[in-house]
């Protein structure tokens, strides 16, 4: 398009371009123009490889107005011109410095926050060897969150911090030696615990966690500050609601876990930069200073929070151990908190068995299905629907690991009850009773047999009613469940059964799909298995 023009009608345009930004008075129309004013003056320089100074003269003059409206066009404007003319921005460092460091310190935080943007792109798009210099401007850049966190406007302190985590992903290096300073800046936001939006707390943990795992040498030397650090990681596992809602207890029909509340996202993202950290740091360090955490959490019997931040905690790290021994002292503990009064607290301990025998496989099934699968027998009579369905999901877990000749011992006492919680229980429960019952019997393989046909009998009811939208989930299970099952057994005691259930599925694929139906991928690859099984 610009090219089509003639050089009069070029030189046209961008005079009253820059005439309409010098007098627009209204925002709105002034950010229009800011980003056409970009697209001009990036179109120019990267098709005719010229700069447009005439531009840049008054960008100069902008960021020195006493109208706050021209500051923050020219920052924006700036911004978005580090994309396209970053070569040769470059070159004017350290006028570009002296621009963001008056901009930062302005009586605006909507300008402060402007001039952290423009510097946050600067520093993503440079090479390091420029961004270097920029480093004296960071406590300048870090007080425009805390000014946003003493103003309690928490839209701009959630802007500001998301521009802290975008440079650690791109430029860590930038905050090496300043993090320290950082941290003890931005602790006081997580420590903070009446935000509206509480997710703010988690910006400054996602900005530390991000800097330590691509320069793990910045705590690994100031073990204090880690130990910090995962003090509150801990902390924002444990602020959250004491009370625990019905509908957390007993999720309606046909609920998944994308619905999770708050809470259980704050508990997530904590348990999720546990993990990050053991991972970049290394177990040797890590490992001790977890398990004073756990412990002294387990050991807090006034407020369950505590207990279930440490058990969330202590599911990750079994996939850093190498030895089962490591964690033997640990299970006893948990297999006792599954008998704790709160519901949360034996849910998390489900958790964390599951969790544990899905990253030790095998060694940890070996060792512990004496006590463990007992236990979680037990777990499938909980009086709370939630808990209940984790049981099973822990199950699963724990099968998937373990020897037919470990699980024959244990079918006889385990299939009436995952019967029981396919035919009674809400949606949740049904989904995941029925996955514990296939992965049962893929690790009993030819000793699940006997069992075969109650079980097939059992679930071919399900391939023809539970049509309504909330059980199309466990529907798409069931054939997942009934293709399983009937690969571990082989063809000769499947053959009976494969015109019901081959009509079943066709049934259900030419009747009841729609575009998103859930039962999709679960019939591809149930025709998948049974071709495989049928030759």
């Amino acid at each position: 398009m610009w090219k089509r023009l003639s050089p009069d009608g070029q030189n046209f345009v961008k005079t009253e371009l820059l005439k309409v930004i010098s007098q627009t008075q209204d925002k709105a129309i002034v950010h229009k123009i800011c980003n056409l004013l970009i697209e001009v003056g990036g179109t120019i320089y990267e098709q005719e490889n010229f700069v447009w100074q005439d531009l840049l003269g008054l960008l100069f003059q902008f960021v020195n107005s006493e109208e706050d409206l021209k500051v923050d066009a020219a920052l924006q404007i700036f911004n978005g011109l580090f994309s396209y003319l970053m070569d040769h921005l470059v070159k004017f460092k350290a006028d570009l410095m002296g621009i963001f460091s008056k901009t930062l310190q302005h009586a605006s935080l909507d300008i402060n926050l402007a001039a952290l943007q423009a510097v946050s792109n600067f520093l993503q798009i440079a090479e390091g060897k420029d961004a270097r210099d920029f480093v004296a401007l960071l406590p300048q850049m870090a007080q425009v969150a805390l000014k946003a966190l003493q103003q309690d406007d928490e839209t701009v302190l959630e802007d500001a911090l998301v521009e802290f985590n975008e440079m650690a992903e791109i430029e860590p290096k930038f905050f090496r030696k300043n993090f320290k300073d950082l941290f003890n800046a931005f602790a006081g936001i997580v420590a903070k615990d009446d935000f509206t939006n509480n997710t703010i707390r988690c910006q400054p943990i996602e900005f530390f966690v991000t800097v330590v795992e691509r320069i793990p040498n910045v705590v690994k030397k100031d073990q204090d500050t880690l130990r910090s650090l995962l003090d509150l990681i801990f902390k924002l596992m444990i602020d959250i609601d004491e009370d625990i809602e019905e509908s957390w207890m007993r999720p309606r029909e046909g609920f998944n876990s994308v619905e999770e509340e708050e809470d259980e996202d704050a508990v997530h993202f904590g348990k999720t930069c546990v993990d990050r950290l053991v991972s970049s740091i290394g177990e040797e360090i890590m490992l001790p200073l977890l398990s004073t955490l756990v412990q002294n959490t387990l050991a807090n019997n006034t407020d369950w929070r505590f207990k279930n931040a440490g058990l969330m905690a202590l599911s990750q790290v079994g996939e850093y151990l190498d030895k089962i021994e490591k964690i033997a002292p640990m299970v006893p503990v948990v297999i006792m908190h599954l008998q704790h009064p709160n519901p949360k607290i034996r849910y998390a301990a489900l958790h964390c068995l599951g969790q544990i025998a899905d990253d030790m496989t095998e060694d940890f099934q070996e060792s512990f299905h004496e006590q463990v699968l007992p236990a979680l027998t037990q777990m499938l009579d909980d009086p709370v629907p939630r808990v209940q369905a984790h049981a099973s999901a822990a199950m699963t877990n724990f099968f998937e690991g373990t020897s037919e000749d470990i699980i024959e011992n244990y079918m006889a006492a385990i299939l009436p009850k995952l019967y029981g919680l396919i035919q009674n229980g809400i949606s949740i429960i049904k989904e995941n009773a029925v996955t514990a019952l296939a992965s049962l019997a893929e690790a009993a393989k030819q000793k699940f047999i006997p069992y075969f046909d109650q079980c097939i009998q059992f679930l071919c009811q399900y391939l023809a009613g539970f049509n309504e939208p909330q059980y199309k989930q466990f529907k798409g299970q069931v054939i997942e469940a009934v293709t399983i099952i009937a690969s571990s057994v082989g063809l000769d005691k499947y053959r009976p059964y494969a015109p019901t259930v081959i009509q079943a599925m066709l049934e259900i694929q030419v009747k009841q799909l729609d575009s998103k139906d859930p039962q999709r991928t679960y019939l591809l690859s149930a025709w998948q298995r049974i071709c495989l099984l049928m030759g």
